[in-house]
């Protein structure tokens, strides 16, 4: 029998606040059950088909990980994919981590950069480095 390995996915930076502002600003209502679809995919470790992200950064520090691109449809415009959101996460495959970094709706942003993104990153893991021990 194959192993399933089982990621763990968490929300990185402001993205719980960039869903409430599409939901609360755009009136896009079903983005939240889009979002936990994606999440329950991703934490199977299903990454294929519809939750196929594109590659956009590769960081190869002593724990590697990658940044990705996810297309999204938005039902709520009725509109496809090119017009809907762009979800970007980093995975640490090793870790079997997915952080959700960011969404946004295409119509608003044409694209982001490869510095945004990688801001984004580095955000989140200097977010998680332990505050400095004063008590030394």
């Amino acid at each position: 029998m194959k192993d399933i390995k089982i990621f763990r996915v968490i929300f990185g930076g402001d993205f719980e606040k960039q869903i409430s502002r599409l939901v609360r600003k755009k009136k896009f209502y079903l983005l939240p059950d889009q979002i936990d679809e994606v999440i329950e995919n991703f934490e199977k470790g299903n990454f294929t088909g519809d939750f196929d992200g594109d590659e956009i950064l590769r960081v190869e520090t002593p724990i590697p990980y990658s940044i990705y691109k996810l297309r999204l449809p938005n039902p709520d415009a009725d509109a496809g994919k090119s017009n809907g959101y762009r979800l970007i996460y980093l995975m640490v495959s090793e870790n079997a981590l997915v952080v959700l970094l960011a969404i946004y709706y295409k119509k608003e942003i044409a694209d982001v950069s490869d510095n945004y993104v990688k801001d984004l990153a580095d955000g989140y893991f200097l977010g998680l480095l332990p505050e400095p021990d004063d008590t030394e």
